[in-house]
This record gives C-alpha cells, sequence and structure tokens, in this order.
C-alpha cells in the first residue's frame, strides 16, 4: 500500500500538469480558415463570377421591363429585372462574398466601398462596385 504522501505528491504533480497546459490549450492562437494565396485566389474567382453573373443579367434584360413604382428609392428607376437581379445576388453571391470580406477583415483589409455596398446592392452597377472591391482588397494581401 503506497503512503499517502506519495498518492498526494503524484495527486499534485498532475494537477500542476493540468494547470499549466490548460491555458495553453485555451489560448492557442487561431488559424485563418483559408491561406492568404487561398483567400486572394478565391476573391478573384468570386469577382469574376459576380461579373459573369452581371453580364447574363444585363444580356437577359427584358426590352418590356416594368419600373416599381413603389420602391423604397423613389428617385431611383428600379424594374422587376433588377429587384429579381437583387435577390439572386443575395441567394447566390452574397454569403461567399461576405465569407471572404470577413477573412479580410481578420486580416486587417477592409474596403469601406465594400461595407457600404456589399449587403445591398441596388442594381448592376452596385455589383460592379462590390467585385472591384474584392480585387482591391486581394491586391492589398500580403
Amino acid at each position: 500500500m503506497e503512503s499517502p504522501l506519495v498518492l498526494l505528491a503524484i495527486f499534485g504533480t498532475v494537477i500542476g500538469f493540468v494547470l499549466i497546459l490548460l491555458p495553453l490549450l485555451l489560448l492557442k492562437r487561431s488559424r485563418h480558415k483559408m491561406s492568404r494565396a487561398g483567400l486572394r485566389k478565391r476573391a478573384f474567382e468570386e469577382s469574376e463570377a459576380l461579373i459573369n453573373f452581371i453580364n447574363e443579367r444585363e444580356a437577359n434584360r427584358p426590352a418590356n421591363d416594368t419600373i416599381v413604382s413603389d420602391h423604397e428609392h423613389l428617385h431611383r428607376r428600379v424594374t422587376l429585372h433588377d429587384e429579381e437581379t437583387q435577390v439572386l445576388y443575395a441567394r447566390d453571391y452574397l454569403p461567399e462574398i461576405a465569407n471572404i470580406r470577413e477573412q479580410f477583415a481578420k486580416r486587417g483589409i477592409r474596403s469601406d466601398v465594400l461595407d457600404r455596398v456589399c449587403k445591398d446592392a441596388q442594381n448592376e452597377g452596385d455589383l460592379r462596385t462590390v467585385s472591384t472591391a474584392l480585387v482591391e482588397m486581394s491586391k492589398r494581401l500580403r
């Protein structure tokens, strides 16, 4: 049978290791979800996909597109086609763009223009602005 002092020493050693290792495990550095090269590539790809989407939407704009008269921005000419474009952008592109934007922000790279337009893009011009902002942020990535 072991003496209580030996058991107490073993117990104390185990507790000491836990107290030393626990903060190290809890304070480990958070890694970015993407490498710099991966983020740069993803931003360029998303920018290109967005430009292709814009070009496709512009090419398929109906000649007799209905103007929305009760739109929240009365001074803008907004059509049903524009509203459909907003819905498609929000569904198909915004989640990935928001993720890319977050990855840039974690690296200290921000774009006021992208912050302003990203979630509330109203038309093809705003979408082109989002695309350009992604490319510009990629160029600032080191």
